[in-house]
């Protein structure tokens, strides 16, 4: 009898890119036109790359290029499992495990 409604990460990002788009887009258009000094020139350039830059991560995100490396993942080049202690915890289990008589495995 209950609904449940569900948002996935990936349309959850999508609607997070929308929103920044749009709100750089508005500053873009209300702040930095009409281009009458250098500064509006530099600030207008400057939105426009921070814009595309949200099109390019929306295009990656939606055609599946994104490549999956986020923080905390194995293809993270920072990720280090021994610096969170319950899967440093594990790791000694598991080579405690693996040390017990019966066992022909010698891995360390």
């Amino acid at each position: 009898m209950g609904q449940t409604f569900e948002i996935s990460g990936t349309s959850l990002s999508l609607v997070l890119y929308a929103f920044q788009l749009v709100a750089i887009l508005l500053v873009l258009g209300f702040v930095v036109f009409p281009l009458d000094s250098s500064a509006t020139v530099v600030l207008g350039l400057l939105f426009g790359v921070v814009a595309l830059a949200v099109i390019f991560g929306v295009w990656r995100l939606a055609t599946g290029r994104d490549g999956g490396r986020h923080l905390g993942t194995t293809e993270d080049i920072t990720y280090d499992p021994f610096a969170d202690p319950g899967q440093a915890a594990k790791d000694r289990w598991e080579k405690a495990v693996r040390r017990l008589p019966g066992r022909d495995d010698d891995r360390d």
